[in-house]
């Protein structure tokens, strides 16, 4: 192909691209992403999000304006374990940033304790890219107060993975929770985020990933 038409030739893909991304599902948006950051470097994201449905259902596209400079890999439901299967999926992307939430659906649906949690928590660090830098959001408070010691109890294995391994270690506990349980306005469910409480940890990621 020359090289005067090589411009062209990258604008077409890019614009069917985009019109493809508005279209399909999410699944289908973020395969297709995938696919074009790994064969062309304008469309390699500069943030990759993995987690569980907290971090799925949460628009971070404003931490990144840059068109495809955001991926997100979180899935609801999902577990450390699955979500080092998401750092997998990044491993080849060349991200600046990796953005990380999880572990509260290992505590509350698989019952799995703050020993167990940390350990599945340092096979997911092994996953982690090398050269990007990495955010960790550590498992927030629900609305059930029973809870309060076992995420306390978590939160606190985990920090010191976090620093061990060099990753930021984001605890939103301080804002968005009194006394080791949710403030109402800050969850829809009793467990996930409201918009309210999205907005405050967009705040809270934007000085991290701005780098």
């Amino acid at each position: 192909m020359s090289l005067l038409l090589l411009p062209v030739a990258l604008g077409a893909i890019f614009l069917a691209a985009v019109g493809a991304l508005a279209l399909w599902s999410r699944e289908a948006r973020r395969e297709l992403h995938l696919a074009l950051a790994r064969r062309f470097r304008v469309f390699a994201p500069k943030i990759v999000v993995v987690g569980d449905s907290l971090a799925s259902c949460c628009r971070f596209t404003p931490l990144c304006r840059r068109p495809f400079g955001l991926l997100s890999l979180a899935r609801g439901g999902a577990t450390l374990k699955e979500i080092a299967g998401q750092l997998q999926q990044a491993q080849d992307l060349d991200a600046r940033w990796i953005v990380i939430d999880g572990g509260l659906n290992d505590l509350i649906a698989d019952g799995a304790t703050p020993a167990q949690l940390a350990e599945d928590f340092v096979a997911l660090l092994r996953r982690l890219p090398k050269k990007p830098g990495a955010v960790f959001t550590l498992p927030p408070y629900t609305a059930d107060a029973a809870l309060k010691a076992r995420i306390e109890a978590a939160n606190a294995e985990l920090a010191k993975l976090c620093a061990k391994a060099g990753v930021v270690a984001l605890d939103l506990n301080p804002k968005i929770a009194r006394d080791g349980v949710r403030l109402p306005q800050m969850t829809d469910d009793g467990l996930h985020f409201s918009s309210e409480a999205n907005a405050l940890w967009l705040a809270a990621l934007r000085p991290l990933v701005a780098s």
